[in-house]
């Protein structure tokens, strides 16, 4: 049983989650407080030692409203409306599993909750003088006239705080190291260039800028150069000769979250991906053709996209694959060993970041991208990753060399 005085509120709320307890919100104006069983009551701005991957330490009501939007299954969209509505901070999709596996009872222990910070926030001498904390029926309020004056120090600091409970980090330490073609060292010279003043826009000078950037220019060309001398004797060569479209495989069945007719056109042509279940499809064919410029050839190459392998004549014009990880997928294909299969058609799936993957897709050899359910102008990168992969996979000898 909880008493007054030894509340956690991040227990509290976990324990009522996991016995499906009762937590009823209480407003008035902008006061928000949560009411829980035996009239403990808890202001949503209650400070918890819950801590973010990004850093931002979450309040009591942000958990509980991202577990309540959670609990009811509600949309991501219906989620962040309640959120600005109730002026809490919004939870970041990266600590989205960590805080369901924890609230819900799945795990016991998480590295999210700083044991220093719960220690000082929740011991009994702290919560006794704590007025987050009040029980319903105890519930004083001190009148405004007893209420002693802020100091100029403490008001700013309050400011700050308030500005600080909204604010967004621009990046993460885990995202700022995600660069293409760059290693840990190539980051940590042109820090230390940065920070000792050596660095161009902050001492340095032109000539060191045009000497990086030569060199990213002769690697470009470099790796432009060794793909045209794959391209003469590949399999994109082959296609090219012949003129015949390769052929992209994608799901009949529109899912959100991954490819089918109705969208794949306008995510690989033009980087931007759309709900399936919003649009209509009215090709009788069951097929679409699209025009991509390859970027490692600068090869301007048709494609032939299907959602119907039993149509299929010619399974060597089969260069890709997206799937949804069922074992029926694999039956529409003439070899039905995903280890064999894989080697000569490439495989895709697509999914949110969110989203667990399936125990199928982890066996196969296939390539995953994640989407974010959001930021749409993330899309392009997603997409440019996959034509990157895709034409090195065609770049691949058609042909051993004894076959020529």
């Amino acid at each position: 049983m909880f008493r007054k005085g030894r509340n956690d509120p991040l227990e509290l709320l976990r324990d009522h989650v996991i016995h499906h307890k009762q937590i009823k919100l209480k407003s008035k104006n902008t006061d928000h407080r949560l009411l829980f069983d035996n009239n403990i009551e808890f202001k949503c701005s209650t400070e918890t030692a819950w801590k973010s991957k990004s850093g931002q330490e979450y309040t009591l009501g942000a958990l509980w409203c991202f577990l309540d939007c959670h609990l009811q299954g509600l949309e991501q969209k219906n989620y962040r409306k309640k959120a600005l509505d109730l002026n809490f901070e919004q939870v970041f999709k990266a600590d989205n599993q960590d805080i369901i596996e924890y609230f819900t009872g799945k795990v016991d222990y998480t590295d999210c909750i700083n044991a220093d910070k719960k220690a000082s926030l929740y011991n009994k001498k702290a919560l006794q003088k704590d007025e987050d904390v009040e029980f319903a029926s105890q519930k004083k309020v001190k009148p405004d006239s007893e209420k002693e004056p802020l100091t100029e120090k403490e008001f700013n600091l309050k400011v700050f705080d308030e500005i600080l409970r909204f604010e967004k980090p621009i990046t993460t330490r885990n995202r700022l190291f995600r660069v293409q073609d760059r290693t840990f060292d190539d980051i940590l010279k042109t820090s230390q260039k940065i920070f000792q003043g050596q660095y161009v826009g902050v001492g340095g000078d032109e000539e060191e800028l045009q000497q990086i950037l030569g060199t990213r220019t002769q690697d470009v060309n470099k790796a432009k150069q060794l793909s045209t001398a794959k391209l003469s004797y590949s399999v994109l060569n082959e296609f090219i000769k012949s003129k015949e479209k390769p052929i992209i495989i994608v799901p009949q069945i529109a899912e959100l979250g991954n490819l089918c007719l109705k969208n794949v056109q306008q995510f690989l042509e033009q980087g931007q991906y759309l709900d399936p279940n919003g649009l209509k499809f009215t090709n009788e064919s069951r097929s679409v053709q699209i025009k991509v410029k390859l970027r490692l050839t600068d090869i301007e190459q048709q494609f032939l996209i299907l959602d119907t392998p039993n149509t299929i004549t010619n399974w060597k014009r089969v260069v890709a694959v997206f799937l949804r990880g069922s074992t029926y997928e694999l039956k529409q294909f003439p070899d039905q060993n995903p280890n064999q299969l894989f080697k000569n058609i490439r495989g895709y799936h697509l999914k949110f970041e969110e989203e667990k993957l399936k125990d199928l897709i982890k066996q196969w050899n296939v390539k995953v991208f994640d989407l974010h359910r959001s930021k749409r102008y993330q899309d392009i990168d997603v997409v440019n990753a996959f034509w990157e992969d895709l034409e090195a996979f065609l770049l691949r000898p058609a042909k051993l060399p004894s076959q020529q």
